[in-house]
């Protein structure tokens, strides 16, 4: 159990390093699909950058589940985690969409656009919305799952406040970034984003937990 336990938990930090570390190296894209492709098609690392974000969401989408090893099967509190994370793992299923998008279609484009072919640029501007809408529905479920998330934290007996407070944090920023940010904007992610919080704590309460138990 307690190798389970550090391996999730370590999958998890791994997870949230990777997507913020892209994440804060991705450029804010402005202008019509030609300006987008061509800043696109300016960074050699932009592949690499969205599939290291893709490996770190699928990090994180697996080592949330710590959260459960070790639970006491009778506990009231556990049909509440399980659906908080189940949430959270869609939402970020979906939020990753868009992430796939640039990291394949997206960067194709790019280099069909850079070698002459500037009639691609309108096939990116009716696609990349799709990604961007698939990212913000996926945000409004993190959000969501987070609400749940942190009253389930606030409730089950021996778990730290502050990991209710972080996943809370999370839900508000998150809802406020789906309702009132276009979806072009960084602060639509802000669910994906403020729950890392949530995930380094969670990771460091677990990894603390399986060396007490050993």
């Amino acid at each position: 159990m307690e190798t389970l336990t550090r391996t999730l938990a370590i999958a998890l930090l791994l997870g949230t390093l990777l997507l913020g570390g892209g994440a804060a190296m991705h450029p804010i894209l402005s202008g019509g699909g030609s300006m987008e492709l061509g800043m696109i098609g300016s960074m050699p690392i932009w592949r690499t950058m969205h599939l290291c974000m893709l490996a770190g969401t699928g990090l994180i989408m697996t080592g949330i589940w710590v959260r459960l090893v070790g639970a006491p099967a009778g506990s009231a509190t556990v049909p509440a985690v399980v659906a908080a994370l189940a949430i959270i793992t869609i939402g970020m299923a979906l939020d990753s969409m868009n992430t796939t998008f640039m990291a394949g279609p997206a960067w194709h484009m790019a280099g069909v656009f850079s070698a002459g072919d500037a009639s691609i640029a309108r096939q990116f501007e009716l696609l990349h919305p799709v990604g961007l809408m698939a990212a913000r529905f996926g945000n409004y479920l993190v959000a969501l799952g987070a609400i749940v998330l942190g009253a389930a934290e606030w409730m089950t007996a021996g778990r730290p406040r502050w990991l209710a407070v972080l996943a809370w944090i999370a839900a508000v920023g998150g809802l406020a970034g789906v309702i009132f940010f276009d979806e072009s904007s960084p602060e639509m992610l802000g669910a994906v984003a403020l729950l890392f919080g949530w995930q380094v704590g969670a990771a460091i309460v677990a990894l603390r937990s399986a060396r007490v138990a050993s």
